[in-house]
């Protein structure tokens, strides 16, 4: 064998030592003195002199080395820059040809290094493999020129130090390195010409947004999208580079009396965003194909590709009308415009239950809310309840029926239960999906009054009805 001592240099995260130790040490230990393992993450294996230039230092041990070990576990926990930088320094093509493995610890594999050996350490096979290699293959360390570590080693004693080596690897990798990734709202990804992308952009003003709508139909391609953006128009998945045009298409075929408002706002967005502005989000949902959700389409994200002469468009369909995330303030009539009772201004002992009545059939309304003095919710009158009230006195003559007040209906134990409790309050930053759990909790509830803090103990700031809820769920 060659004077020369071979070299190991192991790049990873310190957030991976422990895997990248026992490589070292099995390395070492296996080598039996005859290499040099470079770990910079652990004092007991060659590393960067103290008071030099750590770049330097790196540099130098990366140049000559025989072999690189990349340790690579997640692409989504780490900026990998520095361990491509350490591949980069060892790959250069003026320096000593260096053999470089990456042991890919999860399903993450790195960028840009398709082509070199990969081993899987969860994978028994792929570890003997790399250890037959290490200790027998000619090739294995160039400085060796030709010879192999251990050329007379047995088989059998490659198995038991594949087995020890997948032991050891197990015993500190974590159970699971699989990175998960998803878009939380349907995704679609679409690309134009950049040279139709500067005839938007130099067309007068009034004229752009047709181009751009006229452009992006014609010419733009669905480049990549998730199935739940296919779902939208009916389909599981788009084919490759879908045509704009053959999607909205689709949609107008499902949709026949509804206008493509969306698509148009989907092309505004893209014109005033190319031009790097801010794109204004307009309230042009978007139908979906099977169902009743409702997405707005936003554009997210602009990509200007040189190299293809192509510009990419990011667009995400959000569903803005979920009554979850709808606060009740911009769907409740304010008080200013509600028709109601206030006591101090009305005098319930000679408001008619008569002409009470009367006004609501007037005002084409079904209840009446009645507020105390400081304009806190009190009761829900309804105008049924009040029928049914005078129905029930009429056995006593018309002029007792004439004769009855607001008062009287509130001086009756049943009916003063029924217009305390058939409503609930809520506070203005409530949600829609809020006010409807709160009227939930009571029987027969089919009002909602917002105050500021969700208490009755506040003036009323705006009413919605359960058939508001309704229409808006």
């Amino acid at each position: 064998m060659s004077d020369i001592k071979p070299s190991i240099f192991i790049s990873h995260k310190h957030a991976d030592a422990k895997i990248a130790q026992v490589l070292a040490a099995f390395c070492e230990k296996k080598a039996g003195g005859r290499i040099q393992v470079f770990l910079s993450s652990d004092p007991d294996f060659k590393g960067p002199k103290l008071g030099k230039n750590l770049n330097n230092e790196l540099r130098k041990a990366l140049w000559t080395t025989d072999v690189l070990l990349l340790v690579y576990t997640s692409a989504a926990d780490y900026d990998w820059s520095y361990c491509m930088w350490e591949v980069g320094v060892a790959n250069d093509s003026q320096s000593p040809e260096t053999n470089i493995i990456v042991f890919q610890c999860g399903t993450d594999s790195p960028p840009l290094l398709d082509d070199v050996t990969r081993i899987k350490p969860r994978d028994e096979k792929q570890i003997k493999a790399f250890v037959n290699q290490f200790l027998r293959d000619k090739e294995f360390f160039g400085s060796l020129k030709g010879q192999s570590l251990l050329s007379d080693y047995k088989d059998s004693f490659v198995a038991d130090d594949a087995r020890e080596l997948f032991d050891n690897f197990n015993a500190v990798l974590p159970k699971d390195y699989v990175t998960s990734e998803w878009p939380c709202w349907p995704f679609m990804r679409i690309e134009l010409p950049q040279g139709d992308v500067e005839k938007i952009q130099e067309a007068d003003e009034g004229d752009r947004l047709a181009l751009a709508n006229q452009l992006v139909k014609a010419l733009g391609v669905v480049i990549d999208s998730d199935a739940r953006a296919a779902q939208l128009f009916g389909q599981q998945a788009f084919p490759p580079r879908t045509k704009l045009d053959a999607i909205v298409k689709l949609w107008k075929d499902k949709n026949p009396n509804l206008d493509a408002t969306w698509f148009d706002s989907c092309c505004d967005q893209m014109m005033r965003g190319a031009s790097r502005g801010f794109p204004v989000i307009r309230w042009t949902p978007l139908r979906e194909a099977d169902g009743d959700a409702e997405f707005t389409p936003v554009v997210s994200r602009i990509k200007s590709r040189a190299s293809s002469a192509t510009v990419q468009f990011d667009v995400y369909f959000y569903n803005l009308s979920d009554p979850r995330v709808i606060p009740v303030s911009t769907k409740m009539m304010p008080v200013s415009d509600l028709f109601y009772k206030q006591i101090g201004k009305i005098d319930p002992e000679t408001l008619t239950l008569m002409a009470l009545n009367e006004e609501l059939k007037v005002r084409e309304r079904n209840r009446v809310p009645i507020l105390s003095s400081n304009g806190f919710p009190l009761y829900m009158v309804h105008r049924s309840m009040i029928e049914q009230f005078l129905v029930k006195n009429f056995q006593f003559g018309l002029e007792k029926v004439q004769s009855l007040t607001l008062a009287d209906l509130l001086s009756d134990a049943e009916m003063k239960e029924i217009f305390e409790n058939t409503f609930v309050v809520v506070k203005r930053q409530a949600t829609l999906a809020e006010a409807h759990s709160a009227m939930m909790t009571k029987k027969n509830c089919n009002d909602v009054f917002v105050t500021a803090g969700g208490t009755s103990q506040e003036p009323v700031q705006g009413w919605l009805s359960n058939v508001d809820m309704a229409r808006n769920s």
